[in-house]
């Protein structure tokens, strides 16, 4: 088997992005209606995705926070700490082939514009120097277009950010193609 052979190598990061691949083909096979986009490098990407669904329903969706762990394939925990209107501070944990198999906990501050536009930037984080972005939901002709831009910053060694900008982009696509199914779930 190549992942075994992979492995017996010991190309711990190839093995890695190879074996996120292999989990992420069936989530790009699916319906050209929800093919996610991704452009960028490095760390400051642009991802979307045409969704079937009306704004309101994929904006609740999209701010369900604490729904969100343990179906996106890398949060495992998140929590609305406080809000006040429509600012909020949001605590995560991230594990994902990006994180290298570690937990890594942030705190983000959430600003919301119902029911079209989210933005976060990063309080405080493990291993992060950098992290915003922003989330835009576009009425559309058959649903919306869903938008994600994001900044991130690992604080890693700067031999594994190659490797780590890779599975990054991986799940990104993945992420994206998650919450298209969960709005479309409702």
């Amino acid at each position: 088997m190549v992942a075994t052979r992979l492995l017996q190598r010991r190309s711990l990061p190839i093995t890695v992005g190879f074996l996120a691949t292999l989990q992420a083909l069936p989530l790009l096979a699916a319906s050209p209606a929800s093919r996610v986009t991704l452009s960028g490098q490095q760390g400051q990407y642009t991802a979307s995705v045409m969704v079937p669904v009306s704004a309101p329903k994929a904006w609740a969706v999209l701010t369900n926070y604490e729904s969100m762990a343990g179906v996106m394939p890398d949060i495992q925990q998140a929590r609305v700490v406080s809000r006040s209107g429509r600012n909020l501070e949001l605590a995560q944990t991230y594990k994902a082939p990006y994180t290298f198999g570690l937990s890594i906990k942030a705190r983000l501050q959430v600003q919301e514009t119902p029911p079209s536009k989210m933005s976060y930037a990063l309080i405080s984080g493990d291993r992060i120097k950098q992290l915003q972005g922003s989330w835009t939901i576009t009425p559309v002709k058959g649903g919306v277009l869903v938008k994600h831009q994001i900044q991130v910053v690992p604080q890693i060694p700067g031999f594994l950010l190659g490797t780590y900008y890779n599975l990054t982009e991986t799940n990104l696509r993945q992420s994206m193609q998650i919450l298209a199914q969960q709005m479309v779930k409702g």
